[in-house]
């Protein structure tokens, strides 16, 4: 049972719904229509009550274009009852009515920026989702384009642990209003002319925390949920360090927002800075790195340390963790 209006929208376009999901069930013969509507009563229900409270016209063309969309990610598991994710239906749920002027002017666009970032942001372990649809749903209403919401999504993306994308989403930041900026790193009453240079001059400043001088510990063995195999060897790259464990590689970036792991290649661990890694010993205040003893529980007598511009990375072959510092604090 859906409500009254999505009941009309689906009868008012019965031919040309009818037509789509024909289409879907030929691209993917096994799909699983009991999914898909239950997609269309838990999710296209709610966000189609939503909308039409403030304008029911300009809801008919959303919920066509999110109709056909929605089906195509309920066919790749993305959406619906038995997504491997729950971020799509979530996230269009909570933010339908917040970015409804963009969804007015470009249903499916917006529909599709919104749905590819979240299943980018839930492919990513450690990554606060629910965080990211939260700030969305707060500044949305402040994105005039679509071009405006996707830098506030990278902006937030960024917040949300998305380490990698700090430098790509402060150049996006000079393309919209400077206190819009600000609220999506989560200092809304700091001005962005003092911020933009704070963050990019230290990755490990935090707008509300100061200086983050304890770092993150990263990794893990694969048999309890961990990416490595075996305990983990760093080397220093421009940006973070490349690991190798077992006969993969990764790539770890760290900041004062989170921290991510993800693939990387051999070549690019052969590449890295073999002479950043030093033989560090481990006394009873921790490790000293660049002159700071640092308290970390590292077994073991010494600890290797991969010293990079920003940041030193700690590990030991009695571990399958990285202790990621500043070197700067």
């Amino acid at each position: 049972m859906v409500s009254a209006l999505l009941a009309n929208v689906l009868a008012a376009r019965r031919p040309l719904l009818n037509q789509r999901v024909a289409e879907a069930r030929h691209r993917t013969p096994g799909m699983d229509l009991p999914a898909f509507r239950a997609f269309v009563s838990d999710t296209l229900d709610p966000m189609c009550v939503d909308l039409g409270s403030v304008d029911e016209q300009a809801t008919v063309a959303i919920i066509e274009a999110a109709f056909g969309i929605g089906l195509d990610l309920v066919a790749q598991g993305l959406a619906g009852p038995g997504a491997r994710q729950p971020w799509i239906d979530r996230a269009w749920r909570e933010l339908a009515l917040p970015m409804r002027h963009l969804l007015t002017t470009a249903p499916a666009d917006t529909l599709g920026t919104v749905s590819n970032a979240v299943v980018r942001l839930g492919g990513v372990p450690g990554i606060d989702v629910g965080r990211w649809i939260s700030d969305l749903a707060t500044l949305a209403p402040r994105c005039a384009t679509l071009e405006a919401l996707r830098t506030v999504g990278a902006l937030c993306a960024w917040r949300a642990g998305m380490a990698h994308l700090r430098v790509a989403a402060l150049d996006q930041a000079g393309r919209i209003d400077p206190s819009l900026a600000a609220a999506a790193v989560g200092a809304p009453d700091q001005a962005w002319t003092d911020l933009e240079p704070r963050l990019r001059a230290d990755r490990w400043w935090h707008p509300e925390h100061g200086v983050a001088s304890q770092g993150r510990t990263v990794g893990g063995f694969t048999g309890f949920g961990g990416p490595f195999a075996e305990p983990p060897v760093a080397r220093a790259t421009a940006d973070g360090f490349v690991v190798q464990s077992d006969e993969r590689w990764f790539l770890v970036v760290c900041d004062a927002f989170g921290a991510v792991v993800l693939p990387a290649t051999a070549a690019e661990f052969t590449q890295a800075d073999v002479g950043s890694v030093k033989t560090l010993p481990i006394t009873p205040r921790g490790v000293n790195v660049t002159g700071r003893d640092v308290a970390v529980r590292i077994p073991g007598d010494s600890a290797s340390a991969a010293l990079g511009r920003h940041s030193a990375a700690l590990f030991s072959p009695l571990t399958h963790y990285l202790h990621v510092l500043p070197v700067s604090a």
